[in-house]
């Protein structure tokens, strides 16, 4: 949701694909611990059909973040070549 939020704000800026990737590697970040969180409460409230639903989650989460994080170089530096080349990084 935050970054479907942010995403019109960076529209207008030219460093928009960079902030954009920014804000979904920092949700998907959040999005683990709240999951961590979660999972926790789970297990201390007894509710174990939860708790691996919340894992199978967690698991999604956390291989979107290091997608993100594997990606986030190339895309930095694509952009990098684009705003030297005088080229529009927009979508």
């Amino acid at each position: 949701m935050f970054v479907a939020l942010a995403a019109p704000g960076h529209s207008v800026a030219g460093d928009e694909i960079l902030k954009n990737s920014l804000a979904n590697f920092a949700f998907e970040n959040y999005e683990i611990a709240a999951y961590n969180s979660l999972i926790v409460l789970a297990e201390a409230g007894g509710f174990s059909q939860a708790v691996d639903i919340l894992k199978q989650n967690l698991a999604e989460e956390e291989a979107m973040a290091k997608w993100l994080q594997d990606n986030l170089p190339d895309v930095t530096l694509q952009f990098a070549q684009l705003r030297d080349a005088r080229v529009s990084a927009k979508i």
